[in-house]
């Protein structure tokens, strides 16, 4: 198989050809290309350089007016001169319309929801509604994002507020944000998900799921509180979960309605017992995990 260059070589002389343009000409046209000029200059390219390289700098500034067209020959990117020991030759870089569309793929095979609705899935930061009740909120996500590119470790947040304030839309920015960087990230309703367990339970594979869960790079529980907890899936499931994050410092994400102080209540009674020691050890592990961070205004979905 041809190599693409040769291709879009063949294609560009067959055109000059076939309307008798002069090749002078057209080499003299490419050298004057402010890009090529441009490139030259930094790089400072020797004349042996250039005069070995024409035919690479005539078909990136052909490639690049093809482009300016329309017909760009390569569909969603467009060359980019580089010099190799001694040559000057061509790569191609996507455009920012494919750019985004893959940020989009690669963001979409990072991001897991469970039983968290689709909508969620492309929440980025300008879909955030910047109101002065969610600011502390917001600055504690961008620190986390900025801090997660150069640290093996930051902790997270617990998102604690009244319904509807928004506080699952801005775990689902965050959530985005984290996969579009290349972060495995599990954002989970909590209720839901624990509701569910009985059908792990039957298909045989609930150490399979806790396991992955655990080991997720970003883990994200949404409505924490609001679930009916059992001992056994308090301490055995989510203790399990939580304890596994903290030892093995993996940031760790949480929204409620709850407080510290009531979520830790919450924690205490089960359906057949109350166990304020147990309680009290699960919100430690939260407390490591998640810095509490309030989350005000109005409830945005009487809006809706």
């Amino acid at each position: 198989m041809e190599k693409i260059n040769d291709l879009l070589s063949t294609a560009f002389d067959k055109r000059a050809k076939d309307k008798a343009i002069d090749s002078k000409a057209l080499i003299n046209e490419a050298l004057k290309d402010p890009d090529v000029v441009a490139f030259i200059n930094q790089n400072k390219v020797s004349k042996d350089i250039i005069l070995s390289s024409l035919n690479n700098i005539f078909q990136f500034h052909q490639q690049k007016q093809a482009a300016k067209t329309g017909k760009n020959p390569i569909p969603g990117y467009l060359p980019r001169l580089v010099l190799h020991g001694r040559t000057i030759d061509l790569s191609y870089v996507p455009t920012s319309q494919k750019s985004k569309e893959l940020l989009k793929q690669k963001a979409s095979r990072h991001l897991e929801l469970i039983d968290v609705p689709k909508r969620y899935r492309n929440v980025t930061s300008k879909d955030i509604y910047v109101v002065s009740e969610r600011k502390d909120a917001m600055a504690a996500i961008n620190n986390f994002l900025t801090e997660i590119q150069t640290k093996d470790y930051s902790q997270g947040l617990y998102l604690q507020g009244d319904f509807g304030v928004g506080k699952t839309y801005l775990l689902a920015w965050l959530a985005r944000a984290l996969a579009e960087m290349g972060k495995k990230v599990i954002f989970l309703h909590t209720p839901s998900f624990f509701a569910n367990l009985s059908t792990h339970i039957k298909e045989q594979n609930l150490d399979e799921e806790i396991n992955r869960i655990s080991q997720a790079d970003i883990l994200i529980l949404d409505d924490i509180g609001a679930e009916s907890l059992s001992q056994w899936s308090r301490d055995d499931v989510l203790g399990v979960i939580l304890q596994y994050r903290m030892d093995n410092l993996l940031p760790t994400f949480f929204s409620s309605n709850l407080s510290f102080d009531d979520l830790e209540k919450h924690f205490e009674e089960t359906r057949n017992n109350i166990e304020p020691v147990k309680a009290k050890r699960l919100m430690q592990r939260i407390k490591f995990l998640g810095k509490e961070v309030d989350v005000g205004g109005k409830n945005l979905r009487l809006d809706d």
